[in-house]
């Protein structure tokens, strides 16, 4: 029955059946949150793409629709975004209305830039007769157009990868697209490409400004090693974006998890939210699951915050209010190599507020199954790190499958953890998420305990909170 395999998410976005990779087409129209994504819908493999379809009214239950776009005789379907053009800028509507325009790659026999139209609220859609509107013949890796709207220069932005670079093109229209800048041949890292761009401007929490943050994923490199998801900070004129970082500076990570990949944010909302791919290019197509491979984060909310001087990425998980079994403790304290145990049954969420961290020795959580097997999160002050330990469950589907995570703690002490443990994944977000790490696991059993531990010296804590929720396909 679907939705009831072995390690199926339960509160994750998975297809029914077969392949899924970067969402694409992130849009909010008429009270419906797109989610459009990289969609083989005849295998199990990254191959025949296509763009899949599914939408929510709330970011977290999902009805998965038909497929919105197919290849044609430019190529397949690759990667890209959506905008409501609601002043039909594009002309591509009747006459006083508006609609959700697409703006994908076709990958044929070069990578060129295309666009598609639906007057329905995004169910059906037309492809432009004059794609593609952003040719090439000369860049091998050209691809993933993600389009806003700049309202200081009012015109349609575009920023586009191109293997070591962004780059950044302007229309007034959504189809006649002018060159305006590059980005980021001087800036590391660039072991792997580029892909999956988004340019957007956030609010920095506790004031009134805000800065543009320029996201870009790179499918070698990252901090564990393959795919993961970097960001600049700075400024955008309409032409230019020009960070705060110097070229030599250490590369910032919006997740140094192992499985988020290919984030993106929705066009036309309030608050910025984003979803990633949760999955890694080293092993994406040998993960121990069937008849779906692959799923999805959980949506993020997006600001930024001012730590000594630099600007970090900040993102909070979307989660309903919960009906479900709760815990709360309040004040207690877990001494040296004696367990806390609690109870579980996931997907759950575990909420910790600390008090004093201790500066030496490891503290955390440990997962345990009813096979014994053990996953653990411990963290060392004194480092500035934190480690996910998946040495137990299935392994041996890749030899690039990491058994051990690490994450730094940006030199802030631990003043919380909000953990998301859904079946075969959990996304942990320390100090209201200002470091994140995601990170997919494969427990032969069923996760029914959770243990607090410390190695060397106490750790007080000021509450704990769990909360069991229900599968979002029932």
């Amino acid at each position: 029955m679907y939705y009831q395999e072995p390690h199926r998410p339960q509160i994750h976005f998975t297809p029914k059946e077969n392949w899924i990779n970067d969402p694409n087409g992130l849009v909010y129209f008429e009270g419906e949150y797109h989610l459009f994504y990289q969609r083989n819908p005849y295998g199990n493999d990254h191959d025949h793409m296509h763009w899949g379809h599914a939408v929510s009214s709330d970011l977290f239950h999902w009805e998965e629709l038909d497929i919105a776009l197919a290849p044609d005789e430019l190529g397949t379907i690759f990667s890209g975004s959506a905008v409501v053009d609601k002043d039909n800028t594009s002309g591509l509507f009747e006459e006083g209305s508006g609609g959700l325009v697409a703006i994908f790659t076709h990958d044929g026999q070069s990578q060129q830039q295309s666009i598609a139209y639906s007057s329905d609220k995004g169910r059906t859609w037309k492809k432009y007769i004059g794609n593609p509107v952003i040719e090439n013949t000369t860049i091998k890796d050209f691809r993933d157009p993600k389009v806003f709207w700049h309202k200081e220069t009012e015109k349609w932005m575009m920023v586009l990868a191109c293997g070591d670079h962004i780059q950044i093109y302007g229309s007034p229209n959504l189809i006649d697209w002018e060159y305006l800048s590059s980005f980021g041949k001087e800036y590391p890292s660039h072991e792997g490409v580029w892909e999956c761009p988004d340019l957007v401007c956030l609010p920095i929490e506790g004031t009134d400004d805000s800065i543009w943050v320029l996201i870009v994923s790179m499918n070698e490199g990252g901090p564990n090693g393959g795919s993961a998801v970097q960001y600049f900070t700075g400024s955008f004129d309409g032409i230019f974006f020009r960070p705060n970082e110097q070229a030599e500076d250490p590369v910032k990570w919006a997740d140094e998890g192992k499985d988020f990949y290919a984030a993106i944010t929705w066009d036309n909302t309030a608050k910025t939210y984003w979803i990633g791919w949760m999955n890694n290019w080293e092993y994406a197509g040998e993960v121990p699951v069937s008849p779906w491979r692959s799923s999805m984060s959980l949506v993020r909310t997006l600001t930024v915050q001012q730590v000594k001087g630099d600007y970090l990425l900040k993102q909070t998980p979307v989660i309903p209010e919960n009906q479900q079994k709760q815990l709360q403790e309040e004040p207690f304290t877990v001494q040296p190599s004696a367990y806390l145990e609690y109870e579980i049954k996931l997907p759950v969420t575990i909420n910790v507020e600390t008090k004093e961290i201790p500066n030496s020795g490891q503290w955390g959580f440990r997962l345990i199954s009813d096979q014994e097997e053990i996953f653990t999160f411990h963290f060392d002050q004194e480092k500035d790190v934190y480690f996910f330990s998946r040495t137990a469950g299935i392994l041996d589907f890749s030899k690039d499958f990491s058994k051990e995570i690490t994450g730094s703690l940006k030199g802030q002490k631990v003043k919380n953890i909000f953990s998301i443990l859904d079946q075969s994944s959990v996304e942990i977000f320390v100090n209201d998420g200002l470091s994140v790490s995601t990170n997919l696991f494969y427990p032969r059993g069923s996760i029914e305990k959770m243990q607090l531990y410390t190695e060397k010296e106490e750790v007080p804590f000021n509450g704990l909170s769990l909360e069991e929720y229900q599968s979002i396909w029932k």
